[in-house]
C-alpha cells in the first residue's frame, strides 16, 4: 500500500534540499518501535510548525532589511532637495543680477555708440591711430 503523502516532510525536506533551513540529525528511532509505530508517534505538526517558524522569521528580517533601506534613500532624499531648495533660490538671484548686469551693460553700449556716431556724423574709423595722423 502506498505510504500517504506528509505536507509537513516534503516542505522541510525542499527547505533543507535548497539550504533555507539547518540539516537536522538523523531521526532516531525510539527502541521497541516499528516503523508504523514511530510514523504515528512522529508529529507533522512540529516539523511544519518549525518551518513556518524559520520562514516567517526570514520574512521579518527581510521586511526590516527593505524599511531600514527605505528611511535610508527618504533621508537622502530630503537632504538632496533641501540643498536644491537653498541653492535653486541662490542660482535664481544670480541669473537675475546677470541679467540685470546684462541690460545695464546693454544700454551703455548702446548709449556709447549712438554718441560716437552723433559727434562725427559716421563711425569710428578702423584704421590704426599712428595710420589716421600720416594720411
Amino acid at each position: 500500500m502506498a505510504r500517504p503523502f506528509d505536507f509537513a516532510d516534503s516542505v522541510a525536506d525542499t527547505l533543507r534540499r535548497g539550504g533555507q533551513l539547518p540539516q537536522m540529525g538523523p531521526k532516531v528511532t525510539p527502541a521497541g518501535l516499528d516503523s508504523k509505530q514511530q510514523k504515528d508517534s512522529h508529529a507533522p505538526g512540529k516539523d511544519l510548525a518549525a518551518v513556518c517558524d524559520a520562514v516567517a522569521s526570514e520574512i521579518q528580517e527581510t521586511g526590516q532589511s527593505v524599511v531600514n533601506i527605505a528611511n535610508t534613500i527618504a533621508a537622502e532624499s530630503d537632504a538632496l532637495a533641501e540643498l536644491l531648495h537653498k541653492h535653486g533660490t541662490a542660482m535664481a538671484a544670480r541669473i537675475e543680477q546677470f541679467m540685470s548686469m546684462s541690460d545695464r551693460v546693454k544700454v551703455k553700449m548702446r548709449d556709447a555708440h549712438e554718441d560716437m556716431l552723433g559727434a562725427s556724423g559716421t563711425g569710428p574709423s578702423l584704421a590704426p591711430r599712428a595710420e589716421q595722423g600720416e594720411n
